[in-house]
C-alpha cells in the first residue's frame, strides 16, 4: 500500500496530526507560519505551487485561528469588522477550501483505490456558521466525550473523581493540570468539512477546574503560550478521529 499524506495546517502544536504520525503508513505535512514564516498559507495562491508543494495529498486537518470567531472575544467584533481584521481571518478559511477543493477527487475510481479524501476545519463555538454557510452543518464535540480513548490509569481516575467533590472550588493547578491531560473537562467546539462524522465516544464525566468549569478559564490572557494551550485539539478527540478517518490499512 503507497504512503498516505496528511496536510495539517496551522498545526503548531502537532496535537491533532499526532495519531497520523505515529502511523508509519501515513506522512505528515506540518504547516504553520509559526514553525516557519515560508509556511504562510496565504502565500498558497496557485494550484500550481500547491501541486508542486504538496504533489498528494489524502486528508486536510486546518485548526484555523479562531480569535476572531469564537463567542468569547463577541465583544470586539464589531471594531475588527470595521478594521477589515474580521476579513483578514476569513481568507485563512476561503484558503483551506480551495485547497480541499483542488485536492478532492473527482475521479470515482480514486477512493476505491486510494480510500476516502476527508478535510476538516476546526474552531470553538462561534460565528463562523453564519460567516461560511457554505461550511454546513458543523459536528461539536466535547473533549471528555472522548477522553477514555487514552486508556486513562485506574489510580488516576480515582484522584480525578476526588478533584470531581470539589465541585470546581479550590481545585489547585497540579490538579488543573490532570483534568486538562485527561481531556476530563468541557468545551464545546465545532468541526467542518468531509469527514466521517460517527466518532466512537469513549466517555469520562467531566470535571469543574473552577467554578466556570473548564481549565480553559484558567488560562486567559493574550500572551502565545496561553493562546497555545487553549488551542491544543484533545488527544483522546485525536485519537477517536484518526480511527474514523485514517482509511484501509
Amino acid at each position: 500500500m503507497r504512503t498516505k499524506y496528511l496536510l495539517s495546517l496551522f498545526d503548531y502544536t502537532g496535537s491533532w496530526s499526532e495519531p497520523y504520525y505515529q502511523d508509519p503508513h501515513w506522512q505528515v505535512i506540518q504547516w504553520d507560519i509559526k514553525i516557519d514564516e515560508f509556511m504562510d498559507i496565504r502565500k498558497i495562491d496557485l494550484a500550481e505551487t500547491a501541486l508542486e508543494l504538496f504533489p498528494d495529498v489524502d486528508g486536510i486537518l486546518a485548526a484555523v485561528p479562531c480569535t476572531d470567531f469564537t463567542n468569547s472575544g463577541a465583544q470586539y467584533w464589531e471594531a475588527k469588522d470595521q478594521k477589515g481584521i474580521t476579513k483578514k481571518s476569513q481568507e485563512l478559511i476561503y484558503q483551506v477550501e480551495r485547497l480541499a477543493e483542488l485536492y478532492n477527487p473527482t475521479d470515482p475510481d480514486y477512493e476505491l483505490e486510494n480510500g476516502k479524501f476527508f478535510w476538516s476545519i476546526e474552531n470553538p463555538v462561534g460565528r463562523l456558521p453564519k460567516l461560511h454557510p457554505e461550511l454546513g452543518e458543523p459536528f461539536y464535540f466535547n473533549p471528555y466525550e472522548y477522553a477514555g480513548h487514552l486508556n486513562i490509569h485506574p489510580k488516576k481516575l480515582q484522584i480525578l473523581d476526588r478533584i470531581r467533590e470539589k465541585n470546581g472550588v479550590g481545585v489547585t493547578k497540579e490538579e488543573a493540570e490532570i483534568i486538562l491531560t485527561s481531556n476530563a473537562y468541557t468545551k464545546k467546539t465545532c468541526l467542518f468539512g468531509k469527514f466521517d462524522r460517527n466518532l466512537e465516544k469513549k466517555i469520562i464525566e467531566s470535571v469543574r477546574a473552577c467554578p466556570q468549569g473548564s481549565p480553559m478559564q484558567r488560562f486567559g490572557g493574550k500572551s502565545e503560550k496561553t493562546k497555545e494551550i487553549r488551542s491544543i485539539t484533545p488527544a483522546g478527540f485525536a485519537k477517536a478521529f484518526y480511527q474514523k478517518n485514517k482509511g484501509d490499512l
